[in-house]
């Protein structure tokens, strides 16, 4: 049974239903392997600055196998104290090499822990955030139909 005026009305334009269109936030995000990238490297950034700083300091560090630290040293030095690993086979003897490594040294070991911890936080929470942002743009649309 087919109701009067049916055909007639679903037969019309449907510009007067539609007053505007509504489009879904967005937001631009770089994809993820450009982000990880970038962070990579920035902590090898980080690396190569704590291995020249040893290197340019290296007569006040003490390599326990053969008493001097070549540049090969420094970046196994540097790459031991930033992942806080620190086996102790190359050590700071002298006071600039000790206060170099306290205030110099040791921000960088932060640094280097926060680009890799941000690094896995942000992989790991993107979808999260974006699914978030998504729901709370749904709870605040009202008449949209």
């Amino acid at each position: 049974m087919k109701l009067p005026g049916h055909d007639a009305i679903a037969r019309q334009a449907d510009e007067h239903l539609v007053t505007h269109k509504v489009k879904l936030p967005r937001k631009v995000v770089e994809h993820p392997f450009r982000q990880v990238a970038k962070r990579v490297l920035m902590a090898l950034l980080v690396l190569a600055a704590t291995a020249l700083i040893v290197y340019a300091d290296r007569d006040g560090y003490n390599d326990n196998s053969d008493q001097s630290v070549d540049f090969l040293d420094a970046w196994y030095y540097a790459t031991v104290t930033l992942s806080t690993t620190g086996y102790g086979d190359i050590t700071p003897v002298s006071d600039a090499a000790r206060l170099t490594n306290i205030f110099v040294i040791t921000p960088l070991r932060v640094l280097f822990l926060i680009i890799l911890v941000g690094t896995t936080l942000e992989v790991l929470t993107e979808r999260t955030r974006e699914e978030w942002r998504l729901n709370r743009w749904r709870s605040t649309l009202r008449d949209h139909t």
